[in-house]
């Protein structure tokens, strides 16, 4: 039994665990992937106060140590497949556990977008990738691509740079960089920047050799060994709707100024809420929740206690 349920170890739900640990209160941080979530890919951060420049990595362990040193409990990789979010008693389950507690807090942040053509879900784990960070050292040497036209695909690209013979960054759109990261990306010897383009496919036999794009009519197939999607994303908040939470029409979590959403102590920070898609932001509000999820929290143990 738990205070506090924090589903998502990202800044915003590291920052909650340890506002409530600071408060006394126990808590679980229940991650699906990695701690740290998407920001712990990020290559080179500048605009996070108190650094002039740290990687994410680094950044979220350290947050992840202050949240433990005050009692949090994080457990990765797991998934939640229910969430009992109605009752005065919250159940939150994965595939092997079922967590209870008197708050849950949501910041799982949000979904990679996919890439919807031939081969690129048959090649997944074959040459088809979803994160640099996680798979780059197998293309060590090798010839790899980047679909993307954001940060998101420029950091990719970046981490790929020091890894791969040569990275090709195939914008689906106009691109969206801001100028430092770009200026950073036109550094590397080893990164071409493409004009955007349609993709078509990934090709290929039982492992990548290609990624077949069209521009201005004119069809070609890039010959390389990997293919790294960095495509955006979108909010994740199926198994919130069907546990009675509220979403605007972008999927977005509805909450107050308070982190609150519409269910009685259940609260959501960070990226899921799409409020600002910063870390200091999701930070932010992860500190607010977890004020309020402490506030919430003591509350029902004074009513307990007929105080």
């Amino acid at each position: 039994m738990y205070d506090a349920i924090i589903i998502g170890s990202g800044p915003a739900g590291l920052t909650a665990a340890l506002y409530l640990g600071r408060a006394g209160q126990k808590c679980v941080v229940l991650e699906k992937d990695f701690v740290g979530g998407y920001t712990a890919k990020i290559s080179h951060i500048e605009n996070y106060p108190g650094y002039e420049t740290i990687n994410g990595m680094d950044l979220t362990q350290i947050m992840a140590k202050q949240a433990e040193k005050f009692g949090a409990t994080i457990i990765y990789p797991v998934e939640v497949v229910d969430m009992e979010l109605t009752g005065e008693l919250k159940r939150v389950r994965t595939r092997d556990e079922v967590y209870e507690g008197h708050v849950v807090i949501i910041a799982i942040g949000v979904a990679r977008k996919k890439l919807e053509v031939p081969g690129a879900k048959e090649f997944l784990g074959k040459g088809v990738s979803y994160c640099a960070t996680c798979d780059g050292n197998f293309f060590k040497g090798r010839k790899v691509a980047v679909v993307g036209s954001d940060n998101e695909a420029a950091e990719e690209a970046l981490h790929l740079a020091d890894l791969a013979e040569k990275v090709t960054v195939v914008p689906h759109k106009e691109l969206d960089i801001v100028s430092a990261v770009m200026a950073r990306l036109k550094s590397k010897p080893n990164v071409e920047i493409l004009p955007p383009a349609k993709i078509h496919a990934v090709v290929g036999d039982e492992l990548v050799t290609g990624l077949k794009i069209s521009r201005d009519g004119t069809e070609a197939v890039l010959g390389l060994e990997g293919v790294f999607i960095a495509m955006g994303s979108t909010p994740i908040s199926q198994l919130i709707l069907k546990a009675g939470g509220l979403t605007d029409d972008r999927g977005c979590l509805i909450v107050d100024k308070h982190q609150r959403m519409n269910l009685d102590g259940v609260f959501a920070a960070g990226d899921c809420t799409c409020g600002g898609m910063q870390i200091v932001a999701a930070a932010g509000e992860g500190s607010v929740a977890g004020m309020r999820a402490a506030s919430y929290v003591r509350k029902i143990k004074a009513k307990a206690e007929g105080k």
